[in-house]
């Protein structure tokens, strides 16, 4: 069974140029002076307006390319923003994505139904690893997607995952060194509102977006929407 599905063209190339663009500014390391985007995450609930570029890219396009059962079961997206710069798998860890909250209904410390990523640039380095068990040096059972401009990927929100290189996945060096930034937005589906406690190195999770962080991401999203 695949760990990781693809959709290539996932947004339309307008709101992928806004996206791309927004995102690009908003994480720059002077604008977020030595923040990392990874340690803040936002809330959204899926059904109420949009109240930014990313939101309204889930709300109006990203939600028709996730299963129909997360679909019908999610109430909302967890999101965050990436910006990793080579050399990528020395900046990133292996990461598993839990509440650290807990469910209101079963008090479990659940994971997200599905984890996604969208890759808003080409980089011919910095594969997502997605692990099917422990990950470890001779993991066999993994799969492994380069960034590419414009593909969504998902897969399973309980599974172990990292940035790798290309030497991790082919054994092999790229065919130039690379310069290019990795700009990604990252979603999870949640069944229910996950908890806000950030546990290190976390800043802040699940949080209320409001323009006092990322105000780039308002103003592209200033415009015409389109409802789902």
């Amino acid at each position: 069974m695949a760990l990781i599905a693809r959709t290539a063209q996932a947004l339309p190339d307008e709101t992928l140029d806004q996206l791309r663009s927004a995102v690009a500014m908003a994480t720059r390391p002077d604008r977020l002076g030595g923040r990392s985007p990874y340690h803040y995450t936002f809330w959204y609930s899926l059904g109420t307006p949009p109240r930014n570029v990313v939101e309204a890219a889930v709300r109006n396009h990203l939600v028709h390319h996730i299963p129909a059962e997360v679909r019908a079961a999610a109430v909302g997206v967890e999101w965050w923003l990436g910006r990793l710069a080579p050399p990528y798998a020395s900046n990133f860890e292996f990461g598993l994505h839990r509440d650290i909250g807990e469910d209101p209904e079963t008090g479990a410390l659940d994971s997200p139904m599905l984890s996604s990523v969208v890759y808003l640039t080409d980089v011919d380095d910095g594969p997502l690893v997605v692990f099917g068990g422990e990950p470890s040096p001779g993991e066999q059972d993994r799969e492994f997607v380069f960034p590419a401009r414009n593909l969504y990927v998902t897969f399973p929100g309980h599974l172990w995952h990292s940035v790798g290189s290309r030497a991790d996945v082919h054994q092999e060096p790229p065919t130039a060194p690379e310069h290019r930034e990795r700009l990604t937005v990252l979603v999870n589906w949640w069944p229910y509102e996950p908890g806000d406690i950030a546990a290190e190195p976390m800043k802040q999770v699940a949080a209320a977006y409001d323009g006092s962080m990322y105000p780039e991401l308002r103003a592209a999203a200033a415009g015409p929407q389109i409802s789902s």
